[in-house]
């Protein structure tokens, strides 16, 4: 019997400067958040990342807080907290992303330039969902099964 759970892809990224790339794929059973609206107009600022189909509409959406540490916070006694510059320019992040059946690309967008958050997003990294899949190790989601008929003499 197909295993029926939801699946995500766990994508683990790799950041320096501005350059992102892929680190690991793997598939999990598992429920993500809903997919959020694709805003209007099309020029967006921050981050987000959507999985679009063949003819390259979006099917999921989600926007992203930050992955790419620019800054963090301070704490000192009897002071403000305020934020300092981050003493690394390289990191790594994760995040999670249906496995749809119809996902065909995977795309991340944000500021060509993480210390201008403020600036229209561009395409980051673009991938192919199947091939993350196959770096997962794990097949595609299969079709639901037909439907039995309805029914009978009556």
């Amino acid at each position: 019997m197909a295993d029926e759970a939801p699946h995500a892809l766990r994508l683990t990224f790799d950041w320096r400067g501005s350059q992102v790339s892929l680190a690991s794929s793997a598939r999990v059973a598992m429920v993500v958040p809903a997919s959020a609206p694709d805003p209007n107009g099309g020029a967006t600022t921050g981050y987000s990342f959507a999985l679009l189909d063949a003819q390259g509409h979006v099917l999921y959406r989600r926007p992203l807080h930050a992955p790419i540490r620019i800054d963090a916070e301070a704490f000192a006694p009897g002071r403000p907290i305020e934020r300092v510059p981050a003493a690394s320019s390289e990191g790594r992040f994760t995040l999670l992303v249906p496995d749809l059946r119809d996902a065909r690309t995977f795309r991340l967008s944000g500021p060509s330039d993480p210390r201008r958050t403020e600036v229209a997003a561009t395409e980051l990294l673009r991938l192919d969902v199947d091939a993350l899949r196959k770096q997962s190790g794990s097949p595609p989601p299969t079709p639901p099964p037909p439907s039995p008929p309805r029914g009978g003499k009556g």
